[in-house]
């Protein structure tokens, strides 16, 4: 084989294990982004866990991911406490040791449950973070 040849299939495969490596990255395990639906105005809203962090993040809304809550590990998963007081908003679910909901990771996705309710929530997980990770390479 020439060497014209020998390069264009080694780029075509280096440019596959690029697009692919992300997505394999988000399958596993708590790693990536979790569908959480979309609001009101129709813009998807994505949920991830770094460390004791709870980021939400929705790309139409042209704002940046921002840690929402923190996270305490529990046998099963974790609570999620609420922020200390902001003099920019006020909500009731504030207090750094008000535990407002429950977060746990099984078969794949995030299942959350807010308040005093056992009603849990399944938030699927988003495999393709390219159209994630795009919007927040433009918006920024």
């Amino acid at each position: 084989m020439r060497t014209r040849p020998k390069i264009i299939i080694s780029g075509l495969g280096a440019a596959l294990v690029v697009f692919v490596a992300p997505i394999a990255w988000s399958a596993l395990g708590t790693h990536g982004y979790f569908y959480a639906g979309r609001c009101i105005c129709g813009h998807d809203s994505f949920v991830r866990i770094q460390g004791d962090g709870y980021f939400t993040y929705s790309p139409g809304h042209q704002v940046r991911e921002h840690r929402a809550f923190t996270l305490r590990p529990q046998e099963d998963g974790w609570v999620v406490v609420g922020l200390p007081h902001s003099e920019m908003y006020r909500s009731p679910l504030e207090g750094e040791d008000k535990v407002i909901a429950h977060v746990r990771f099984r078969d794949g996705a995030l299942y959350e449950t807010w308040g005093s309710s056992t009603n849990w929530t399944r938030l699927p997980k988003a495999y393709n973070v390219w159209r994630i990770w795009a919007a927040k390479l433009l918006k920024e």
